[in-house]
């Protein structure tokens, strides 16, 4: 059963605006997918709020610490396959990424039925803010094409489909295998603790 509290609230109340995020930018309408820029900024936003909220208030729960995780990987991947329909990133960086948290959103659920919950590493913890800042980014980028008609709408496009874009999204696909591989190896040695007793 989920503890609802205010910070966990917050965490549910992104996991259901993801999707909701992800139609209106694949909607390809310019007021939507100016909607879906905001949305998403907002909800990257309260990812701190909860995380404070719980913290300040002592409201830390072990169904706030699988949900906010849960719901940051719902934010972010649909906001990556939204930019892979759009030819944005590559398929194969977004299947690696998503791969990844499915792995460790597992390794979450297996932790929590032992009554040993994994907590978010710090590597996992930085990789979701660059993801975020990342996908900001590139949404306050698609805004400005959409909105500023006084800047030219082929320089922002070079600039969302520059090579940076590549390179930052390559960066993050790289960090989503380096914190995998440290979910993989610590579960790997609790497993082995178990076996013991």
């Amino acid at each position: 059963m989920i503890q609802f509290n205010f910070p966990n609230f917050i965490s549910f109340a992104r996991l259901l605006i993801s999707p909701v995020i992800y139609f209106l930018f694949i909607s390809n309408e310019a007021e939507l997918v100016n909607l879906a820029c905001w949305l998403f900024i907002i909800s990257a936003i309260t990812d701190t709020i909860d995380g404070w909220a719980a913290r300040r208030f002592g409201e830390v729960t072990r169904s706030g610490e699988f949900l906010d995780p849960l719901a940051d990987k719902a934010l972010t991947n649909l906001a990556l396959v939204a930019f892979a329909q759009n030819n944005i990133i590559p398929w194969w960086m977004v299947i690696i990424i998503i791969t990844r948290d499915l792995i460790s959103t597992l390794l979450r659920i297996l932790g929590l039925a032992s009554k040993n919950p994994v907590k978010t590493s710090i590597s996992a913890k930085i990789k979701t803010t660059v993801e975020m800042v990342f996908i900001s980014y590139i949404l306050l980028l698609i805004y400005i094409r959409n909105t500023f008609t006084s800047i030219s709408p082929e320089t922002v496009e070079k600039l969302i489909f520059s090579p940076i874009t590549y390179i930052l999204a390559l960066i993050i696909t790289a960090m989503a295998l380096y914190s995998m591989g440290g979910y993989v190896i610590k579960f790997g040695i609790f497993s082995k603790k178990i076996k013991k007793y």
